[in-house]
């Protein structure tokens, strides 16, 4: 970005459920969010909005 070199932290759960406990973890100092889903499985775009709804519970209000 404008010269400078950025580093990136892709951090993926696979939407498992085992590492719900752990979530707001990987919010924590966070400045930015992807979230993505499967296009061929209905349920994970079904849950796109409790990822957004704990994304906004956990991370910096300026995300």
């Amino acid at each position: 970005v404008e010269g400078k070199t950025v580093k990136a932290q892709i951090w993926d759960t696979a939407g498992q459920e085992r590492y719900r406990a752990i979530t707001s973890a990987y919010y924590r100092g966070a400045v930015g969010a992807l979230m993505v889903y499967d296009i061929t499985k209905r349920q994970t775009f079904d849950n796109v909005q409790r990822w957004l709804r704990e994304l906004r519970d956990h991370a910096d209000s300026n995300i």
